[in-house]
């Protein structure tokens, strides 16, 4: 029985790559999927490599580009685990997977929720991209109502999760293909389907940080898209009647005001408008958003 599916999308990485294959066991109830976005033909022969030294990973090529929602959206297709877990390929799992994937054989829930921690990907110096997650563990211990809710619709990376395949297969849940945030609406519809949820404290995963990640220096059509798909999401959640607002939202506008770009923050208004956040809206949330970082600060 294959009790695990690990998907990692891949592009233009292959020594990153070979870094996350080699932090995950070899198990014979695990399934390892790579699903290549369309790498260069220079790195064709460092993947023919990474193919014969982990002969036990699926290998799947995509000749269209189309970012890493695609990739694991092909990933899935292919796996056969009861559960599916994702990694990005310039992250990696720490040691403890080894006794996570003996403790979890048997398990039974939706979803499991790890916590995470950050290195910088060639320093190894501790870094703070994953602070969110951190806290809401941290949460957990003295609100874990609070906590589940954040961590069903606020932690928006597949990472750090183990997710049931029935869970998905029943409810159609996919990845969206945008060039960022392509998780994002993946994360909440698992969350909002999931009944039965188990929170685990260890750090199973490792989410580095590098200058070349896609999500460094974001250009004017990436803040549009960031704007589409938070839009979409805060109106599922109140439509839903969802108790959480998720802040990225107010980034593009709050950006384009510090740099006095009203004619961009206009067009990120315009994507607003269709899923009925008005500019006042937005101007309260921002307002709020900063209020809160502030008392968070003074704490």
């Amino acid at each position: 029985m294959v009790n695990y599916t690990i998907i990692i999308p891949h592009h233009n990485i292959p020594n990153l790559l070979r870094r996350c294959l080699h932090s995950i066991p070899l198990r014979d109830d695990t399934q390892i999927i790579v699903v290549d976005d369309c790498s260069d033909e220079v790195y064709k022969s460092d993947l023919s490599s990474l193919e014969k030294d982990y002969s036990h990973v699926d290998f799947y090529y995509s000749e269209i580009c189309k970012g890493g929602g695609a990739a694991r959206n092909i990933g899935l297709k292919h796996a056969i685990g009861k559960y599916i877990l994702f990694a990005d390929a310039d992250d990696f799992y720490n040691y403890c997977i080894y006794d996570i994937l003996d403790d979890y054989i048997n398990e039974d829930s939706d979803v499991v929720f790890f916590n995470s921690n950050s290195l910088d990907s060639d320093t190894y110096l501790h870094r703070n991209r994953i602070w969110h997650l951190n806290v809401m563990h941290e949460k957990y211990k003295t609100s874990p109502d609070k906590a589940i809710t954040s961590l069903r619709y606020l932690y928006g990376e597949p990472s750090s999760k183990l997710i049931k395949r029935e869970l998905i297969e029943k409810n159609n849940i996919f990845f969206d293909e945008t060039r960022i945030h392509n998780d994002t609406k993946f994360s909440y519809m698992v969350g909002y389907f999931a009944n039965k949820i188990k929170v685990d404290y260890r750090a199973l995963y490792c989410l580095t940080d590098r200058s070349e990640s896609v999500s460094k220096n974001l250009s004017h059509q990436a803040q549009l898209i960031r704007t589409k798909v938070f839009s979409e999401k805060n109106r599922f959640l109140i439509d839903h009647k969802i108790p959480v607002f998720d802040e990225i939202l107010t980034w593009p506008f709050s950006n384009y005001l510090m740099q006095f770009d009203f004619v961009k923050f206009h067009d990120c208004l315009l994507i607003s408008y269709k899923y009925h956040f008005s500019l006042i809206y937005i101007i309260k949330k921002i307002i709020l958003t900063k209020i809160q970082h502030l008392i968070r600060f003074v704490k």
